[in-house]
């Protein structure tokens, strides 16, 4: 028995992954097992831990293809808002923006204003009292 999976559960897994694993039956299918036990057959596949491990593999290839576009595409993004900033002609505020952006992302992001709103309920224990006893107060804490 072999340690990895068979060409036909491979492109099970590339199906399944096609489908972006919302139709394991489907992808069965696709890889060329019987339309009739497809559906057991691809839950099958989908316990079987060579199946399993493959299904990791291809997913983490899949995430470092995709973060590998999403650098060009950021490097790209980043010399457009370049040149909206440099363009004298560009609109202030989208030369601003492009600015505030550029900042925000250097981690020159200004501090977000805190609002704060509440009440403070203070009672005074002497309203009470007249002015001469609180005179007397006064005037007993005075010598002590």
């Amino acid at each position: 028995m072999k340690n990895e999976a068979t060409a036909q559960q491979k492109l099970f897994v590339d199906e399944y992954l096609k489908y972006r694993k919302k139709n394991q039956t489907q992808a069965a299918i696709n890889a060329g097992y019987s339309p009739k036990s497809a559906a057991s057959q691809s839950s099958q596949l989908l316990k079987n831990p060579k199946i399993i491990r493959y299904l990791q593999e291809r997913e983490k290839e899949l995430e470092a293809d995709l973060r590998q576009e999403f650098m060009f595409d950021a490097l790209e993004a980043r010399k457009v808002m370049h040149d909206i900033m440099e363009d004298e002609s560009a609109a202030d505020r989208d030369r601003i923006a492009a600015a505030k952006d550029f900042l925000d992302r250097a981690g020159f992001k200004p501090v977000d204003k805190t609002e704060l709103s509440g009440g403070l309920d203070v009672t005074n224990p002497y309203s009470v009292l007249t002015t001469e006893e609180l005179r007397k107060i006064a005037r007993s804490e005075k010598h002590e």
